[in-house]
């Protein structure tokens, strides 16, 4: 179980094989990436790493791993199959998932487990010490009575001749499993609290129990010092008892046959209306930011107005903040959310780049977008992350679905190919189908299987940015872009059908109101919206001149005579800024001065074309277009002032980047270790920061010890598994400062605040996620 054991099984892999174990555990390919074998070896073995890769097994091999676990360092192929009643190839069958991902190797006839994971895996199984050393510490009369329960001849034994006996019979793990199974329910459920210990973590009394009476009744319970004891073979028959048969193999999963073109169509279509509603969600958020709660987050109040203005789904809407946030594509501003400098360019982008940055952030978000956790009882709004299982889920569902597997008989199995999800049935089923529909929202799933662009992203979806840049590639022939067709109609409407681009949406922005959205938009032309566009600086000739371009036809008389209309009345009213000066024809004038509605204003006649106002610029500009006016601004010079509308824009990337750290390829990583250790490269030993680190936190590897001297060195975030002094265990993001003393001056992702940590309670260090 030594690092430097697993260290030479990973030395002797081909480059095939080692980049095969590096893709599967993508944390060990974060920047600082290991330096040799030694230190691959100490990353995979570490608890954040292990922790990663446990949660992608199914339980299978979870079961073997376990049954390595409880064998030690006799485990063998054929004594797990022994244990576990199993033929050998199902038992080689599911230790080749663990090797693949780097947790167990050969060493010898042997099967080897990461020291971490052996020692979690036998806390699992519970239970107390080995009989061997347990019975020395029993009074004989109590053993003799084990002994005979157990089927044990014990008369006339002396007592190191029954703990031989003893330990031969509890070394036969089936029988005690079949004396397990025997039991009463509720002797069995307390030799479950036994196992686990659970009667002084819930404070229920360990004193005398007739069920405790019982199980030593049955050799299972020894007592020890007034008190009783389960031997750990007992705890690991009950193990092997909580079911009858422990290898299932792979669930036997039919097919789903849909016809090729019907599977595109849909999957297109899909994948139209999600965009189209990210970007009319996005769109709208450039002008008016979206309403944020105190506590952060989008409540569903404004999630209800965003989609009854918008005409778009709840769930859409749901779906849209969390992917456009966990993308990069919107940020956090004063008062809410609105999109980032990354936004413009993704908007440009054909629809195949668009749907892969989408597609890739929902693949790695930890959880469902449209089934999000409830924390004592109040909501978690979206786009605030959550720590949950309904993401690795997710990814294991889409993974058992790659070779067309029916997704909903897929789902129905879930416990096998993702056993530790730790939901209830009602839970479970509820994130099951959450993904199935988000999968469906993004043309990733149709009609019950898995699409070709859901192929491509469950191949490539998590292979950094080159993965992100091949995946759009595969794409563009699957969704290749939906032009856009305006038709501009004589009842003053334009109907939009496909994809808008930024040019076509700007343009309606500024001269229409939306009145419908979905396939087919709706806009409507009127006097207010052209006078808007007016005063946004298009001239009248410039717009009719593009609303042609963007309809490739004639445009209808009425739409002619509204923007003539508007442009000829456009500016005969004149606002100068001097707070105020009203400038206009006669006629006008005397119109203003005996307009009833513009009284308030305190309107004074200067000169027979001049009227002076007490009130700012802004404020008679709003009172005069009010009363059906189309005044335009000026400056103290007279110069017309062109109004703009202010975008608004959050802090974020100004290029598109895939989500979490930046990460070498398995390929790449693989070559830099086997240059290493053809050339008998030997890692430094670190920085200055490594070295002290090495003097203050001693229970560190050289591994974890470099990963956080990384960071603090260059100001990056780490995980870490801390001890605090109460001996409660967290675990943390931080970014870590400088270290003063024994502690590290850190910010706590978590707590969003600075925090001090002891670097000797440190007990664990990993890459971010």
């Amino acid at each position: 179980m030594s690092a430097e054991s697993f260290a030479a099984h990973l030395a002797l892999l081909d480059e095939g094989a080692l980049e095969k174990l590096l893709a599967k555990r993508p944390d060990v390919r974060v920047e600082p990436v290991p330096a040799g074998f030694v230190e691959l070896a100490q990353r995979l073995g570490g608890a954040a790493s292990l922790g990663e890769a446990l949660i992608r097994m199914n339980r299978d091999e979870i079961v073997v791993g376990q049954a390595v676990a409880v064998l030690g360092d006799s485990a063998t192929v054929a004594g797990v199959a022994q244990l576990l009643g199993a033929p050998g190839a199902m038992v080689r069958q599911a230790l080749a998932g663990l090797y693949e991902s780097g947790l167990a190797w050969n060493e010898g006839d042997r099967v080897q487990l990461p020291r971490r994971l052996a020692e979690h895996w036998a806390a699992e199984l519970g239970g107390g010490r080995p009989m061997a050393t347990l019975a020395r510490s029993v009074l004989l009369d109590d053993l003799r009575t084990a002994a005979q329960a157990l089927g044990v001849a014990a008369a006339g034994l002396r007592k190191g001749e029954l703990v031989s006996r003893l330990v031969e019979a509890t070394a036969d793990i089936g029988a005690l499993a079949r004396t397990v199974r025997a039991l009463p329910v509720p002797v069995r459920e307390r030799l479950d609290e036994r196992r686990y210990g659970l009667m002084i973590y819930f404070g229920y009394p360990t004193g005398a129990d007739s069920r405790d009476a019982a199980l030593a009744a049955a050799g299972l319970l020894l007592r020890v010092s007034h008190s009783w004891e389960l031997p750990r073979e007992v705890a690991v028959a009950a193990w092997l008892a909580e079911r009858e048969l422990l290898l299932t193999g792979r669930p036997a999963i039919a097919h789903a046959e849909v016809d090729g073109a019907v599977l595109r169509s849909a999957s297109q279509a899909a994948v139209q209306a999600t965009l189209t509603a990210m970007t009319t969600l996005l769109d709208a958020a450039r002008s008016k930011a979206i309403t944020a709660l105190k506590q952060g987050g989008v409540g569903s109040r404004e999630r209800g107005r965003l989609a009854s203005r918008l005409s778009l789904p709840a769930e859409s809407v749901m779906m849209c903040l969390d992917l456009a946030y966990a993308a990069g594509l919107l940020g956090e501003t004063e008062g809410g959310y609105a999109p980032t400098r990354a936004y413009p360019d993704w908007r440009a982008a054909e629809p195949a780049r668009q749907w892969a940055v989408l597609a890739s952030a929902w693949l790695r978000l930890d959880h469902a977008p449209t089934s999000r956790e409830v924390d004592d009882g109040r909501e978690q709004p979206p786009p605030l992350p959550l720590v949950s299982a309904a993401g690795p889920m997710r990814r294991a569902l889409l993974a058992a679905v790659a070779d067309g597997e029916s997704v909903a008989a897929t789902a129905e199995q879930i416990d096998w190919f993702f056993p530790l999800h730790g939901y209830e049935d009602g839970a479970r089923k509820d994130k099951v189908a959450a993904a199935i529909r988000e999968a469906e929202l993004l043309g990733v799933v149709a009609a019950d299987r898995l699409t070709e662009c859901g192929r491509h992203l469950v191949a490539l979806g998590d292979g950094g940015p080159e993965g992100l840049d091949e995946l759009a590639q595969r794409a563009a022939d699957l969704l290749p872009a939906n032009p856009c067709t305006v038709i501009v109609q004589s009842d003053l409407t334009a109907v939009v059908s496909g994809q808008p681009s930024l040019a076509v949406s700007n343009l309606l922005s500024a001269a229409a109101v939306k009145e419908t959205a979905g396939t087919a938009a709706v806009w409507r032309f009127t006097p207010t919206s052209v006078r808007g566009a007016l005063d946004a600086g298009w001239t009248a000739s410039g717009l009719l001149s593009e609303l042609a371009a963007m309809s490739d036809r004639p445009l209808p008389q009425p739409l002619e005579y509204l923007v003539a209309d508007v442009a000829r009345r456009h500016g005969a009213v004149r606002v100068r800024g001097m707070r105020s000066c009203v400038l206009a024809d006669e006629a006008t004038v005397a119109e203003l001065l005996h307009t009833r509605s513009l009284q308030s204003l305190h309107l004074a006649q200067l000169a027979p074309t001049v009227l002076s106002s007490p009130f700012e610029l802004d404020e008679v500009l709003a009172r005069l277009r009010s009363a059906g006016l189309c005044p335009v601004a000026e400056d103290a010079l007279g110069v017309v002032i062109v109004e703009t509308r202010e975008e608004q824009r959050a802090a974020g990337p100004a290029r598109l980047t895939p989500v979490g750290p930046p990460r070498l390829t398995a390929l790449e990583l693989a070559r830099r270790l086997r240059s290493a250790s053809d050339a008998g490269y030997s890692p430094d030993a670190g920085s200055a920061t490594v070295e002290l680190l090495a003097r203050l936190g001693a229970q560190l590897d050289d591994a974890e010890l470099r990963l956080l001297g990384h960071a603090i060195d260059h100001e990056q975030d780490v995980r870490i598994e801390y001890r605090d002094k109460n001996g409660s265990r967290t675990i943390r993001q931080i970014q870590p400062r400088q270290i003063y003393g024994r502690w590290l001056d850190s910010w706590c992702r978590l707590r969003d605040a600075q925090r001090d940590f002891a670097i000797a309670n440190i007990e664990s260090v990993g890459p971010p996620i």
